[in-house]
């Protein structure tokens, strides 16, 4: 195995795919999530060890959350595209913050490192909020979905860390869905456990942006 410290030509194809998904598609996975988005492409072992070499290397670090896991379905909470009616965001939101009324759970987690950043020219690498966990491991089990079932699509998901900042005081939807012109299409948004305010904020951006959007 060539040193992972090296250009990104020397690293295994696992090795890239993990440190790209980390660094520039989602902020955290589960070790659960890892194995169930790469399961298909090397035993479990090997996926281990894979991930134990980029944490040596200070690319990826791993903590321990306590947290509600995320539970999606195989379709998103909403989907929206320009000329639909605005959605009933009271429901959405309750149906948002209903659905973690489940016990905690003891999580192992990887999330890239500034370093990481540098290297994939992203702002992946802050530490996560406790009250971000549940959006963020829900947004990755978002991608997750799209990795076993829509691949191809998957391949054009762009996490928010590694897109331009939006204009002052307006946040980046959580990913996007790029052409091969890197023009975005779709938004995808972990809805976590947004109030109606904030599913409205979020809407009235896509709206405006124009841009076709699914809510989780």
């Amino acid at each position: 195995m060539a040193d992972i410290k090296g250009p990104t030509s020397t690293w295994s194809p696992i090795e890239l795919e993990l440190m790209t998904a980390l660094a520039c598609q989602v902020r955290v996975l589960s070790e659960w999530q890892i194995h169930q988005g790469w399961k298909s492409q090397c035993p479990i072992e090997e996926l281990r060890s894979s991930l134990s070499r980029l944490v040596e290397a200070k690319l990826v670090r791993t903590e321990t959350w306590t947290v509600v896991p995320p539970q999606i379905g195989k379709t998103p909470l909403h989907t929206w595209k320009p000329g639909h009616v605005k959605p009933d965001t009271w429901r959405l939101s309750q149906a948002c913050r209903t659905r973690w009324n489940r016990l905690p759970e003891t999580l192992t987690v990887y999330q890239a490192t500034e370093l990481a950043g540098r290297l994939f020219g992203s702002r992946t690498g802050h530490e996560t909020r406790a009250i971000e966990r549940r959006h963020d491991l829900l947004l990755a089990e978002v991608f997750v979905l799209y990795r076993t079932r829509l691949p191809e699509l998957a391949k054009r998901w762009v996490g928010e860390n590694a897109v331009p900042v939006a204009e002052k005081n307006v946040k980046n939807p959580d990913a996007f869905l790029m052409d091969d012109e890197r023009v975005p299409r779709r938004v995808i948004e972990s809805a976590g456990s947004y109030s109606q305010t904030q599913v409205e904020t979020f809407h009235e951006y896509c709206r405006v942006s124009r841009l076709p959007y699914e809510l989780w």
